[in-house]
């Protein structure tokens, strides 16, 4: 990853941090958060919110602590080679289910909603080309189509609030309705911020180390309030049972959106959000490149071009969106216990040799 140009802004990085967890999950998280938590789920998206900002600023603190050495020198440094190689291979696999569990629910959406003539496989093949293309060209190019697409789409994280007035507060009514609930359903919130992990590999890239904590923070917070504005609206509008029911809440107040001048605004909003699913795919199998380069000796571009096949591979057996959503309960609240340990253990030991590197100094 040496060889290809990874230098981001701080500007670039924020909005990395913010495209890294837009996926598929923002269109079903209302479904799936009202049926534990009913009501009270944008309380559970709310809550989930910590996991984003505790990593980014976790993130930056470790970096700091270890004068923004990349990840495999700082790991090393930490851990030594054996600990490294196996806490990378076991991000490689987390990246890995990730990006298949995005390409699979892109897939079951386009062909749920505008493209049932097209087989999934088609849909799959198509968005891991444009996820290589992207990539392949290293962060930089990341970096700058995802801040240019952020004003491009930005309209879109508008929509919601052209439904504030149009719902019924009694739906949210009582607004708490049991916290062992609302607990419950933290597992479907927190997946929704799945990707956020790409910040301890992409940090030591930003040339301007200032402020890496306000730039990931806010960045976070873009995406805890559109996911906790959109199952708010999403409930006040059609009550927590019938968006429990539905697959995609948020498309069904899409398409009652009328305007004269759009025939069909629900196929326009599902082309923008594919661009934004396009760049989480490009920003997580980028960093899947970068591990696997570096655990297997390998070009960062060879990585990006032969990860493609497994990729395919594994998002294939996700074709069924109830098959995808039971596997990512049972596999995801390991791999963010893992992550959470690995943060907070990091954290510890980068900051206890840091006084001692300043101990020794006096």
């Amino acid at each position: 990853m040496k060889a290809i140009n990874n230098h981001i802004t701080k500007n670039q990085y924020l909005f990395i941090i913010q495209s890294s967890m837009i996926g598929v999950g923002v269109l079903s998280l209302a479904s799936e958060v009202s049926k534990e938590a009913h009501q009270s789920g944008w309380i559970s998206v709310l809550i989930g919110g910590i996991y984003p900002l505790t990593c980014v600023l976790i993130g930056a603190s470790i970096y700091k602590n270890v004068s923004y050495l990349d990840y495999f020198q700082m790991s090393k440094k930490l851990y030594g080679n054996i600990l490294t190689y196996i806490f990378t291979l076991l991000f490689t696999v987390y990246f890995l289910f990730t990006e298949a569990f995005i390409l699979s629910g892109f897939a079951n959406l386009m062909i749920f909603s505008i493209t049932q003539f097209l087989s999934p496989y088609v849909i799959m093949i198509v968005s891991i080309i444009v996820a290589f293309l992207t990539s392949r060209k290293g962060l930089t190019n990341i970096g700058r189509i995802t801040e240019l697409m952020f004003y491009v789409t930005f309209f879109i994280f508008l929509i919601p609030l052209y439904f504030i007035n149009k719902g019924n507060v009694t739906n949210l009514l009582p607004l708490i309705d049991g916290i062992d609930n609302i607990l419950k359903s933290l597992k479907g919130a927190l997946f929704s911020y799945s990707g956020i992990e790409v910040c301890f590999f992409i940090i030591p890239f930003i040339t301007d180390t200032k402020k890496i904590k306000s730039s990931g923070v806010i960045g976070s917070l873009i995406t805890i309030a559109l996911y906790t504005m959109t199952v708010l609206i999403v409930v006040s509008y059609i009550g927590w049972r019938f968006a429990s029911k539905l697959q995609y809440p948020i498309l069904y107040l899409v398409g009652s959106i009328e305007l004269s001048v759009i025939a069909n605004f629900e196929t326009i909003i599902i082309f923008i959000w594919g661009n934004k699913i396009f760049q989480t795919l490009s920003i997580i199998h980028c960093v899947l490149s970068y591990c696997v380069s570096n655990l297997f000796k390998v070009s960062y571009k060879s990585s990006c071009y032969f990860l493609c096949l497994p990729y395919l591979v594994l998002a294939s057996f996700f074709i069924s969106e109830h098959k995808r959503s039971s596997i990512v309960d049972i596999i995801m609240p390991y791999f963010i216990i893992y992550t959470i340990i690995w943060m907070i253990l990091t954290l510890l030991i980068s900051s206890i040799k840091k006084r001692g590197i300043k101990n020794e100094g006096n």
